[in-house]
């Protein structure tokens, strides 16, 4: 008899788990749509902006059904300031990038590895740079490439670019060599392999998802940057970000030709993050690597 109450009590109990846990899946996934919908909705609006007619792109209530046209980006592509701009923007971040992580990493390394004299206030040194708001530094930056030949140059801001990012590269490679096990490092001497060759052929390819998370950050930080291009180019090396700008006028703004510039912009950044994504998981987590 006793059996008999328990057995009853039993598949009620293992009902309500499942009931509790399809509850618990249904809530939780209803959560990451509304959260999807909220962080999504944005671009969905700016995409969608710069895909009306002039007159519509700002119109209230808006316009939730019309037929698209891609009269913005025809409008955008024959004005020869913006592919200069695009132009300029892309090779500049480019080399900014490639340039702060031959200069950062094996920075990163060194800081890493070996026992620097000061280390604690050489990085504390490094990430001051990122400590001051640009625009405490950019009438000295402007004074300065004045002096030397470097205003509206693409090299001028190439430099001013690394000098942004290079902090960050430093410190958050410094974190991804710290966890790689220098025992890794010491079986390649022990086959043979240099100090260096060690560096490039076992923690180099070890610190690959780090080196592409910082790069996509570096890109970004870069590629969105409009303080300094505002104030140290004029018109040789403008960059897109400060073309995308010109848009807003001091009487009215051109919302759709902005939506459309805006979402120009977006592209290379999207493009880059699908190149890198397999490495950009785990370069965030911070952790691909534990040390023994």
């Amino acid at each position: 008899m006793a059996t008999e109450d328990i057995e009853p009590a039993t598949k009620s109990q293992r009902l309500d788990e499942g009931t509790r846990k399809t509850v618990v899946r249904v809530v939780r996934h209803s959560l990451l749509l509304t959260w999807s919908f909220v962080v999504l909705f944005p671009l969905y609006w700016l995409v969608s902006m710069s895909l009306k007619p002039p007159g519509l792109a700002n119109s209230l209530p808006p316009d939730w059904i019309f037929l698209p046209t891609v009269y913005n980006y025809i409008q955008l592509l024959q004005r020869e300031e913006f592919l200069m701009a695009f132009a300029n923007s892309i090779i500049m971040v480019t080399a900014s990038v490639i340039l702060v992580l031959l200069i950062g990493v094996p920075a990163a390394y060194v800081l890493s590895r070996y026992d620097v004299p000061m280390q604690r206030d050489v990085l504390v040194w490094i990430l001051s740079s990122r400590m001051l708001p640009p625009i405490a530094v950019v009438i000295p930056f402007f004074v300065i490439f004045r002096e030397l030949n470097l205003f509206d140059t693409r090299i001028g801001m190439v430099i001013m670019y690394v000098s942004i990012n290079l902090s960050l590269v430093v410190w958050v490679m410094k974190a991804f060599f710290d966890g790689i096990p220098e025992t890794l490092e010491e079986a390649a001497r022990v086959d043979g392999a240099t100090q260096f060759q060690g560096f490039l052929k076992v923690v180099l390819p070890a610190a690959k998802p780090g080196i592409f998370s910082v790069a996509i950050i570096s890109f970004i930080f870069a590629w969105i940057e409009l303080l300094f291009g505002l104030v140290l180019t004029s018109f040789e090396a403008v960059p897109v970000t400060l073309f995308v700008y010109s848009f807003i006028g001091s009487r009215s703004i051109e919302w759709s030709m902005l939506a459309a510039a805006s979402t120009a912009m977006i592209v290379p950044v999207v493009v880059f993050l699908i190149a890198v994504n397999k490495y950009l998981a785990a370069g965030l987590s911070f952790g691909v690597v534990i040390k023994e």
